[in-house]
């Protein structure tokens, strides 16, 4: 993290946030962290053909199985172990049946601070 210079561009429900000169805005530190976690999270494992190892398989996990929350640590883990720095502590599921959504709440450590992130998938 400390020495990194960001080049990615903010992102809001999905889409860039443009700022009043036209120009896409940048986001860095923490921001950056979090948004490039929940960013590998949310996408599918395998769907992006340059890098089939980017992604998650939170999408592969359903139901009120009870060791849903494991399952979900372990595939958030997966998803993040290429993020220098960056360890999962923890993950805690809820899906909706009516939905068919799973929504985790994780917990990361990096540079020994904590955050939280929330993730739908």
């Amino acid at each position: 993290m400390k020495g990194e210079v960001s080049l990615d561009v903010l992102l809001r429900d999905g889409d860039m946030v443009i700022g009043h000169d036209g120009s896409a805005l940048s986001v860095s530190g923490a921001h950056e962290l979090l948004q490039r976690a929940v960013l590998r999270l949310a996408v599918r494992r395998g769907s992006l053909p340059h890098d089939p190892t980017f992604g998650s398989r939170l999408h592969q996990l359903g139901g009120a199985d009870g060791s849903l929350n494991q399952k979900a640590l372990a595939a958030c883990r997966e998803a993040l172990a290429p993020m220098s720095g960056v360890r999962v502590r923890s993950a805690d599921c809820q899906f909706s049946p009516d939905a068919g959504r799973l929504h985790v709440r994780v917990g990361l450590e990096a540079g020994h601070q904590n955050y939280q992130l929330e993730v739908t998938v």
